[in-house]
């Protein structure tokens, strides 16, 4: 059941519909690099292959997924621990890169692209192997995490750091 499915059962409607009469129709976001460099590359790959190599490249994504999700858990782990250490500068390091990578690109993961080009309906972060409603809200959950995890190991370090100067 769409959003506006469910708007018009339950009586909500948008502001926009109510005034034009029309629904509203979410924007796509549009990548800002990552398309030039996935559509050359997505040409070369023969129409017989395409669907292989879109599972392929969902499983990698979940793989990178994965990986930067655990990531995310270590830093926020040892931060509601209070115990900052090398791993944890590392996975925050991480968690750092993959986060400019995404905002770089208007916010579309950068295989998004590639993904779709390969035949995905729709690419974005439902394009890995999760069911479609915990992908959606992955952004949120994963950049609040993030945040709290860099407040608590900042306090925890700035709290090392006071102790080491008294």
């Amino acid at each position: 059941m769409s959003v506006m499915t469910m708007q018009r059962a339950t009586g909500r409607l948008a502001v926009h519909e109510i005034v034009t009469g029309r629904p509203v129709v979410p924007q796509r976001r549009q990548p800002i690099w990552s398309g030039a460099i996935t559509a050359p590359l997505a040409a070369r790959i023969v129409s017989e292959r395409r669907l292989q190599a879109l599972a392929v490249i969902k499983a990698i994504h979940t793989a990178i997924f994965l990986s930067i999700a655990g990531a995310v858990l270590l830093t926020l782990w040892d931060g509601l621990r209070a115990r900052p250490a090398r791993r944890t500068a590392i996975a925050g390091g991480v968690v750092f890169a993959e986060s400019a990578l995404y905002l770089s690109n208007n916010q579309v993961c950068p295989l998004t692209p590639l993904a779709e080009e390969l035949g995905a309906e729709r690419g974005s972060v439902v394009d890995i192997f999760l069911p479609a409603w915990v992908a959606r809200r992955i952004p949120i959950v994963a950049g609040s995490a993030a945040v709290l995890a860099l407040v608590l190991n900042l306090r925890a370090w700035w709290d090392r750091v006071d102790i080491g100067s008294a």
